[in-house]
């Protein structure tokens, strides 16, 4: 559990402060000490930039957002109880302050800590993204928005997040030198196993997610193009091999599928459903078709990673999300 703030000894401290030695301050202290002083800080400058954004006349609806200190220092007292264990006085707070306060982010954001400590991430997420389009400078939402992506095993989602908190967070914050090493560390997998790079992996998983909707809808034609392109990108990926072999036996293409699914199957010689969807297609008179009764398709992210262990879980048992911040 992280120290107390040292001025007010009643807040949690979660800003290091150059005024204090870099000793842990809360954000109310933070927002009533800032002076010229804290020029180069992180949070002087969001606060500069968030005075800019409101006196600069602009077209379109500018960045404005309602800031309550009581209700904030509340908010944290409820986080505090929490982090102590008495969930029950916590969340009594947070509720209550959720019915009086929803348009404050810090309040959201408190709510989505609570659902995802509950193990409730769709909620937790739904109160972290309302807390975000308040304030979208809000680092410690994106971090755990990001945390609670990781647990449902969102590749994409999660790494967006992580790297809106290194672009707006504080490079001396714990968490934020977490979410940098996650992004480091999960490029070094991407890199080892696929040879690509993290935007070039997370493309060719937009790519297979898409073709694999037009699998499920029956669009052959379509998702064998998009498996294509994957596999062109990443030659080595066994799931995209194995739903060509899919795609080829629905349109009565038997040799090419066969062909696809034995490439699979080199690959990842354990890799289960290329294995019993070549023995239903090793059946097919050529020109027959594959019955969907007959096949198992695989999702790039869900299923795969349950059977095999995908990289995002590899990562996940170096980063174990237990806190939030």
């Amino acid at each position: 559990m992280k120290e107390k703030c040292i001025v007010c000894s009643l807040n949690k401290g979660r800003r290091v402060c150059k005024l204090k030695n870099k000793e842990l301050i809360c954000p109310v202290c933070c927002a009533k000490m800032r002076t010229l002083e804290c020029e180069g800080c992180f949070f002087y400058a969001q606060a500069q930039q968030f005075t800019k954004e409101k006196l600069t006349p602009q077209k379109s609806k500018p960045f404005t957002m309602r800031i309550d200190p009581q209700v904030e220092e509340l908010a944290d007292q409820a986080l505090m109880k929490i982090e102590k264990g008495d969930m029950r006085a916590g969340e009594k707070i947070i509720s209550d302050l959720l019915t009086k306060h929803p348009d404050l982010a810090i309040v959201q954001y408190a709510m989505g800590v609570i659902c995802a400590l509950r193990e409730q991430h769709n909620t937790a997420l739904y109160h972290f993204d309302n807390a975000l389009a308040i304030n979208p400078y809000f680092v410690e939402a994106w971090f755990n928005k990001a945390a609670a992506h990781q647990k449902k095993l969102e590749l994409s989602e999660t790494i967006m997040a992580y790297r809106k908190v290194v672009e707006l967070g504080d490079a001396t914050e714990d968490f934020v030198r977490h979410a940098k090493n996650f992004l480091l560390d999960f490029e070094k997998s991407v890199k080892k196993e696929s040879g690509l790079t993290l935007d070039r992996y997370l493309e060719s998983k937009d790519i297979f997610d898409q073709a694999f909707s037009w699998l499920e809808k029956g669009e052959w034609g379509k998702a064998l193009q998009g498996f294509q392109k994957v596999v062109a990108m990443n030659p080595k990926h066994p799931q995209s091999h194995g739903n060509i072999g899919i795609c080829y036996a629905q349109l009565g293409r038997k040799q090419e599928a066969l062909a696809a699914l034995d490439k699979a199957i080199e690959l990842d010689p354990k890799y289960e459903p290329a294995l019993l969807n070549r023995l239903a297609v090793e059946a097919l008179k050529e020109g027959e078709k594959l019955s969907s009764v007959h096949f198992k398709t695989i999702d790039y992210s869900k299923d795969y990673s349950l059977e095999k262990k995908s990289l995002l879980r590899d990562v996940l048992k170096k980063f174990k999300m237990g806190d939030t911040f």
